[in-house]
């Protein structure tokens, strides 16, 4: 079994420059005509966008591995795991809020 995190994802692990946003993809970042013309409160507002979806997103692996350990009899670990799943949603609910401030 390998610990190093190596199992596929649905999200990249190569995190974004700080002012990705919409129109610009991680890999066409440097070419992009509008990249140049954004504030850093912007890219602060981009790069707060990117975190709550990918803790999303291991809230959802989380929830998933939740489900495997109850599937191998291990309830109370699977317990702990929903409540850290619990923790991640509800900080992710708070920069949510601060996200809908900012923008």
């Amino acid at each position: 079994m390998h610990l190093d995190h190596d199992h596929p994802h649905e999200h990249p692990h190569e995190h974004p420059h700080p002012h990705e946003h919409e129109h610009c993809p991680p890999e066409a970042c440097h070419s992009c005509p509008g990249c140049g013309e954004h504030s850093p409160r912007e890219e602060l507002i981009a790069l707060m966008r990117y975190m709550v979806n990918h803790n999303t997103a291991h809230a959802n692996e989380l929830a998933e591995l939740a489900k495997k350990l109850e599937a191998t009899g291990d309830k109370t670990a699977a317990e702990q795991v929903l409540l850290a799943v619990s923790d991640f949603e509800k900080g992710n609910l708070r920069l949510s809020t601060i996200l809908a401030s900012l923008a």
